[in-house]
């Protein structure tokens, strides 16, 4: 399921702690396995449990039909859920299957007020006029973000071939036209280099580079 279609169901049913995903791409698997983040509110603030399918006890002789597969619940602390980290980054035999989360009663106008509102500073703030993978470096709560430490390193509009750094938020790499995959990649080389030398901070990325 995608996480705007959970976000809607949620703000219809008038349960309310979803607000803050309002804008944030891709599916809810993806949101629980990376534990997205945004307005220092995580994904596992609201989990409960994740069932999981473990791969790694498949046998492709016996369970043709999956059968004997073992489905795992994994309790939230169980899960190991850190800043934009989790268990699955980790063990990749580990497929997210269902996700368990804990929601309150809330106010239907004030809930979709708010989704509005996030939606609006998405809109404001992040640029997208261009194709990009969203954040590229995960953020620390506090005034320290990635975006911040990029723009004060002077890095806002740099460019490698294609890739460049966004002059309306400097925590996205766009693509202007023509980028590949090579240029996001010597792009995010650059900016983790001159924010060490900078700041002494090693940047981490927050995407996940398949290879």
């Amino acid at each position: 399921m995608k996480l705007e279609n959970l976000i809607k169901l949620s703000a219809r049913a008038s349960l309310t702690d979803l607000e803050w995903a309002a804008g944030i791409p891709g599916t809810v698997g993806g949101a629980v396995y990376g534990n997205a983040q945004a307005f220092d509110i995580k994904m596992s603030d609201i989990i409960k449990s994740v069932e999981v399918l473990d791969t790694e006890t498949l046998n492709p002789v016996r369970d043709k039909s999956l059968n004997g597969v073992k489905i795992k619940n994994l309790l939230k602390k169980q899960c190991q859920f850190l800043a934009k980290e989790s268990i699955f980054k980790k063990n990749k035999n580990l497929i997210i299957l269902s996700v368990l989360l804990k929601l309150k009663k809330g106010n239907k106008e004030r809930i979709q007020k708010e989704i509005k509102e996030h939606l609006n500073f998405r809109k404001q703030r992040h640029p997208l006029n261009f194709p990009s993978a969203g954040s590229v470096f995960v953020n620390k709560t506090g005034r320290l973000t990635s975006s911040y430490l990029i723009e004060k390193a002077g890095l806002k509009g740099t460019k490698v071939g294609g890739a460049k750094v966004s002059e309306k938020h400097a925590g996205f790499i766009v693509n202007t036209g023509k980028a590949k995959a090579k240029d996001v990649l010597d792009l995010i080389k650059i900016i983790k280099q001159k924010v060490k030398s900078k700041f002494g901070i090693t940047l981490k990325e927050e995407i996940q580079i398949i290879k």
